[in-house]
């Protein structure tokens, strides 16, 4: 199908067009390029390293981008060789390099960083780093040559932490300059580095579904700093080591229908919107109709309108015939207020759980997570206007807190944390990659929790904040989206990756989640008043997002019993499938591609109904999305199988005729 500019706004938010990869060959070694980044490096079906790159991160660890010129690439019989300079110029950062990538016939590629400061600037990153695919590399061995040694270990199954000793962070392992990990399929690959010392940290941590390997061991501290002209020079050879031609994985892609995973569709909200907008009578309807369990309100005791915001919480959660999860932010010197906290929930709506936090704890502090007594002075002070209440802690930030602190639960009713795809990596690429990591951080977060209740809240599609910025934020320059906002909100691609999250939170096991907000470029639908900035977000006002039909499916699902749903590509379809309380097998299947997909279905009895969300109907389904929902189409699996064609980000639902 051609794609128009229309399209692209439809499928992924922008006008701007999707980024086409280019296929390369180092001998038995294919790989995609790019940009001038590396990705998917791999021998047969075999995913050897996930991707390469060179990675520019400032004071507040946000990402420099870069701009190329002057590129050059020469392809030969299985082999290549690219050239290119590269320029990241941001605020404080200033700095260039000239790059050479090049690929041989035996399957070894070699990276080169030339680079220098065009400014005195300050850094937390600069170099090199590759991305192990974690599935092909958790559990597997290694063998590191380290300052100190041989060093021979294996990369952990549940996530590894993010250790903090005498003040400093510190990997997985003692730092290096060559590595040579054990693959399961066969062989082995070595990475060999010059110039600095490499090591390598579990980036599931933070969602990324990988394991990362960077240089300058971050136990030495930051920022680094480099004076105007000082030079910055890296080296990386790449070599398969006896790796086997497995099998490609085959097309079409195969979604296979398994036993039950043992969980349940969680419970299932929504947040309140940060600049405390009241919906209007037709948002609050739509919203009614979606029929969220919960709404996220933050409380925060330090904060002088924290009244406010819990009573507009208050009526919004009313109208919409939601219970509301109130996420306490306090510190000692704020129990006074629980008092008054307390009077402003009795008689309102009610309250499922309480998710106690640390008003201004910080990552990488002592902070980062609940004090366990936090907890219990909350409890003592609201629940006797919250009965039924369940009083949880954790963190405001990330999984990668949890993991490292290990709060002290023994009082807790469960341990909550927050989720994006985005704090490393942003393109459409990367944030498909991480789906699958979430259910890792969940499964981790289990295992960390003794089997207590996780709560995932938020999910967002970007950071709601910084949390490892040093100082406050910068302002949001005029006419620039927020740095919370992301234009695929709106889009198809906002659909697929919401049904994708949906599908790893469930089969991981996650009790409760709370998706976005409720209303305006950060949730569901759009605001009667539109989009503040349309040239940058377009959007049609009053309508509902696509994301918006995938939540609706699964929170009509809640409580069902989850079935395994496996991909033979993960990174292009998914199946998330349910068994309900009649006995149905219902599934939503979800292209993650900008292109077209054929998928099959198996097993699969009887005749069924499909409701399919494309370009072709997300504007219905937009504009009406109740008369979209209720519309099905009928078919007829051939021989157990049902096979469909899906279109760009397409999601199908599944469900008997």
């Amino acid at each position: 199908m051609t794609t128009s500019t229309g399209s692209l706004q439809v499928l992924h938010g922008s006008h701007s067009p999707i980024p086409e990869m280019r296929m390369l060959r180092a001998g038995p070694v294919f790989l995609l390029l790019d940009g001038v980044d590396l990705r998917y490096l791999r021998i047969g079906g075999t995913e050897l390293i996930r991707r390469v790159y060179a990675a520019v991160r400032d004071e507040d660890w946000d990402t420099v981008p870069g701009v190329v010129s002057g590129m050059t690439l020469e392809e030969g019989d299985g082999s290549f060789r690219l050239e290119f300079d590269m320029r990241h110029a941001r605020r404080d950062v200033d700095f260039s390099w000239h790059g050479v990538i090049t690929g041989d016939e035996d399957g070894r590629v070699e990276i080169l960083l030339d680079g220098r400061a065009e400014a005195d600037l300050a850094y937390n990153r600069i170099g090199l780093c590759v991305h192990h695919p974690w599935r092909e590399t958790a559990g597997a061995s290694f063998t590191a040559r380290t300052p100190a040694g041989e060093l021979v270990g294996a990369f952990p199954d549940l996530i590894g932490p993010q250790a903090i000793v005498d003040g400093a962070y510190n990997a997985l392992f003692a730092a290096y300059d060559r590595l040579e990990v054990d693959l399961e399929s066969g062989g082995s690959l070595l990475l060999e580095f010059e110039e600095d010392l490499w090591e390598t940290e579990d980036h599931r941590n933070w969602t990324d579904a990988n394991f990362k390997t960077y240089s300058t061991p971050i136990a030495l501290g930051f920022p680094h700093r480099l004076a105007a002209g000082e030079a910055l020079r890296q080296r990386l050879v790449i070599t398969p080591i006896d790796v086997p031609a497995t099998d490609d994985a085959a097309r079409p892609i195969w979604l296979t229908l398994g036993e039950p995973t043992g969980t349940r569709v969680p419970v299932i909200g929504l947040g309140f919107d940060r600049d405390g907008h009241r919906p209007d009578d037709h948002e609050a309807q739509v919203l009614a109709d979606l029929s969220p369990r919960h709404l996220r309100i933050e409380v925060r005791l330090d904060a002088p309108d924290w009244r406010e915001s819990l009573s507009g919480a208050q009526a919004t959660a009313g109208r919409m015939g939601s219970a509301l999860e109130l996420a306490l932010m306090f510190r000692e010197e704020h129990v006074d207020e629980l008092t008054a906290l307390a009077e402003a929930l009795a008689g309102g709506p009610a309250v499922d759980r309480v998710l106690v936090t640390l008003a201004g704890g910080r990552t990488a502090t002592p902070e980062e997570t609940t004090p366990a007594g936090l907890v219990d002075v909350a409890r003592v002070a609201l629940a006797g206007v919250l009965p039924g209440a369940s009083f949880i802690g954790g963190t405001e930030i990330y999984f990668t807190e949890i993991n490292r602190t290990r709060p002290d639960h023994a009082s807790w009713d469960g341990v909550c944390y927050s989720l994006t795809p985005q704090v490393h990596a942003f393109t459409d690429v990367d944030v498909v990659e991480n789906l699958d990591a979430q259910a890792e951080t969940v499964r981790s977060a289990r295992a960390v929790a003794s089997d207590k209740p996780i709560t995932v809240s938020p999910i967002t599609m970007r950071r709601r904040y910084n949390f490892h910025a040093a100082g406050d934020p910068p302002p949001t320059p005029a006419g620039a989206l927020p740095d919370s906002v992301d234009v695929r909100q709106s889009s198809l691609f906002g659909a697929a990756w919401t049904a994708g999250s949906l599908k790893y939170i469930s089969e991981a096991g996650a009790a409760t989640v709370t998706y976005y907000e409720s209303t305006g470029w950060r949730g569901v639908i759009e605001r009667a008043s539109g989009s503040p900035l349309p040239e940058l977000f377009a959007s049609r006002a009053g309508a509902v997002f696509p994301l918006y039909h995938p939540l609706a499916d699964v929170i009509g699902w809640s409580g069902a019993e989850v079935l395994a749903c496996e991909s033979s590509s993960v990174l292009s379809a998914i199946g998330f499938a349910v068994r309900t309380e009649d006995g149905a097998i219902r599934v939503l299947i979800a292209n993650l591609t900008p292109g077209d997909q054929d998928v099959v279905l198996s097993p699969l009895a009887g005749e069924v109904q499909l409701r399919r969300l494309s370009e072709s109907t997300a504007t219905e389904a937009g504009v009406d999305p109740r008369g979209f929902r209720g519309r099905f189409e009928r078919a007829a699996p051939v021989d157990g199988r049902l096979a469909v064609t899906l279109w760009p980000y397409e999601l199908v639902r599944i469900d008997p005729a």
